[in-house]
């Protein structure tokens, strides 16, 4: 290395006539460990077999997330800006209800919708059923109702009418 000015720097290295007369070793360690490696991707899809099981692992994590939506729980939903949550318990012949307003799942805010609106909601389990009213201010509201045997679940449908027009909700709640 020369240096002629301040700024100018002048290099003689030449990597191509280093390796020329380097030997076979070094040749290969220069072939081998100075290449630029593969991405993630073409690692895991580099041959047929790394290949099937890169494509069988993302089938498997994409039919899981596909079943564990169609098979979730539905006792969550939103009416005209109202999110609402609901549970249920079965004690001594009895369905008893809980439906609350609900905090949104993503943020700290409380979600309040139209503060003005009552919700109706009426709840059974195809035999028999319980109507109330939620009324504006309030964050949960309890209902019971019959029922000779355990439902597995209970239908809990909410609506709001705002402007001569009915917004529902259907909610679907597992019986604990």
């Amino acid at each position: 290395m020369e240096t002629r000015d301040k700024d100018q720097v002048v290099n003689y290295y030449n990597r191509e006539r280093r390796l020329e007369r380097a030997s076979a070793d070094a040749r290969f360690m220069a072939d081998h460990y100075g290449a630029k490696r593969p991405g993630i991707i073409r690692s895991l899809t580099a041959t047929r077999s790394l290949r099937y099981l890169f494509f069988t692992v993302g089938f498997i994590i994409i039919a899981l997330s596909v079943v564990s939506y169609a098979m979730g729980s539905r006792d969550r939903g939103t009416v005209a800006g109202i999110s609402l949550s609901a549970k249920a318990m079965w004690f001594d012949g009895y369905v008893y209800i809980t439906v609350k307003r609900a905090a949104p799942r993503f943020g700290a805010r409380k979600s309040s919708g139209e503060p003005g609106l009552p919700v109706d909601i009426r709840a059974g389990d195809g035999l028999t059923y319980a109507t109330v009213v939620l009324l504006p201010g309030e964050d949960e509201t309890r209902m019971r109702f019959t029922a000779e045997v355990k439902p597995a679940r209970v239908a809990i449908v909410a609506g709001v009418t705002k402007d001569g027009t009915e917004a529902t909700v259907d909610l679907v709640a597992r019986v604990e």
